[in-house]
């Protein structure tokens, strides 16, 4: 199967800039969290990764790019999720579109590592709804998890070991897929 990786690389003013370390990202974590992790998993797996713009505007980058690529491909959305929705897993993925027999598959296969949210978490407020809804492509939300209650502060951390670990279970996840 086609994947593809989308990750919104917009930031949220008033945030000026992220702080990456030795040890840890820093800053507003929301979305650039997402592109880091895609950047990584897409130079593992050769995976092509659109870094879209205006998701906190009308989803223009979806958009644009739904249109633009085979309806027969995978779209996994790479973004945020607080912690507290996590239940204590490496990631969670949810908002799944169009992917029928093989979301009980992905369930069974990666339930010790993600938090799986059956339905639709947040409907309408990620480019999955572009994606799967209006576009009728195949894709899922995979949310890697912040700290904190507000997806907008500058004061978040995110370790570097973590980023590793949640790359490992993406990049597996989309070596996955693309055998099937």
């Amino acid at each position: 199967m086609k994947v593809v990786l989308s990750a919104h690389m917009d930031l949220a003013r008033p945030t000026m800039s992220i702080n990456l370390d030795d040890k840890k990202l820093s800053g507003l974590l929301d979305n650039f969290t997402g592109v880091f992790i895609s950047y990584q998993t897409s130079r593992k797996t050769g995976t092509p990764v659109y870094f879209t713009n205006y998701e906190e505007l009308d989803y223009d980058g979806a958009d644009a790019v739904a249109q633009s690529i085979d309806k027969n491909t995978l779209v996994i959305v790479v973004d945020t999720i607080l912690e507290k929705d996590i239940h204590g897993k490496q990631a969670s993925i949810t908002n799944a579109y169009v992917l029928d027999s093989e979301w009980q598959e992905l369930k069974d296969k990666f339930k010790k590592n993600i938090h799986f949210i059956d339905g639709l978490f947040e409907q309408t407020e990620d480019e999955t709804w572009i994606y799967g809804n209006k576009h009728k492509l195949k894709t899922f939300y995979f949310g890697i998890p912040i700290p904190g209650t507000y997806y907008h502060s500058t004061e978040l951390e995110i370790g570097l070991d973590k980023i590793d670990k949640i790359t490992k279970v993406l990049t597996e996840i989309v070596k996955w897929f693309t055998q099937k």
